[in-house]
């Protein structure tokens, strides 16, 4: 299974900003934005508008995740603008996001591993669909049930 994606528990984030520093104490900056005391973490889009976008090609793929190559940014923040969520950045001319610490030796990214209060899970592309199918059939038993309630 390939990770696709970091998820937060809102519930459990007591915006402690272990994440965050943790994510700069590995990349020298944190690739984490914040949103009021919640973490951002870039959605890893497999067609990437920050990717699609850049008219330089600085972004890559590696393992279906999207890379800036720092050599070849021109810090002309079109990703910036192009990503929908606003993960995506440009500090010191250069535009920064999430990898996944795939830019690292790294197994599990630092911020997961750093957050002691489980609020940040590894999420696979499968196991996702998995959480998505099980939801969705809880939702149609509840209507359905519904539904026969009112014949």
């Amino acid at each position: 299974m390939n990770p696709k994606l970091i998820v937060l528990d809102p519930s459990k984030c007591t915006g402690c900003n272990d994440c965050i520093n943790k994510c700069k104490e590995i990349h020298g900056i944190s690739r984490v934005k914040k949103a009021g005391n919640i973490p951002i973490f870039c959605m890893q889009c497999e067609n990437a508008p920050c990717m699609n976008i850049c008219p330089v090609n600085a972004i890559y793929l590696k393992e279906n995740i999207p890379i800036v190559n720092k050599e070849r940014c021109i810090g002309c923040g079109m990703c910036e603008i192009a990503c929908p969520i606003g993960a995506i950045f440009i500090e010191e001319k250069v535009a920064h996001k999430c990898t996944l610490c795939l830019d690292t030796d790294r197994i599990t990214p630092a911020c997961v591993e750093a957050c002691k209060d489980n609020a940040l899970k590894l999420i696979c592309d499968e196991c996702l669909d998995m959480i998505k199918d099980d939801r969705r059939n809880k939702l149609i038993k509840i209507i359905s049930e519904e539904w026969r309630q009112e014949i």
